[in-house]
């Protein structure tokens, strides 16, 4: 289930993706039960930090907040990456149905 990749925080949600590099840009794309990841396809190459960024200006774009209401918290240089938005549990997977 998708919201066992949601855990809520006292500043949010961090969201817990996993990205697949050179689709065209989707999410979700699907869910991994296995690891508990929301999959996210983006088509910006993990060059400097510029598919990280990409990945934020995304999915601010698909919750509706502000890039600052968003901030990677981990998996820099990883498929894996952990996400926190600024907004409730309910909020988010509002968004994703």
């Amino acid at each position: 289930m998708m919201e066992d990749a949601i855990e809520e925080k006292k500043e949010g949600c961090i969201i817990h993706i996993r990205v697949k590099i050179g689709g065209r840009q989707r999410f979700p794309a699907g869910y991994d039960e296995w690891r508990k990841r929301i999959e996210l396809e983006i088509d910006e190459e993990p060059v400097k930090g510029k598919a990280n960024r990409a990945i934020i200006k995304f999915l601010a774009e698909f919750f509706g907040v502000s890039e600052e209401d968003m901030k990677l918290i981990y998996g820099e240089k990883s498929k894996d990456k952990g996400i926190l938005i600024k907004r409730s549990k309910t909020y988010i997977l509002s968004k994703l149905k």
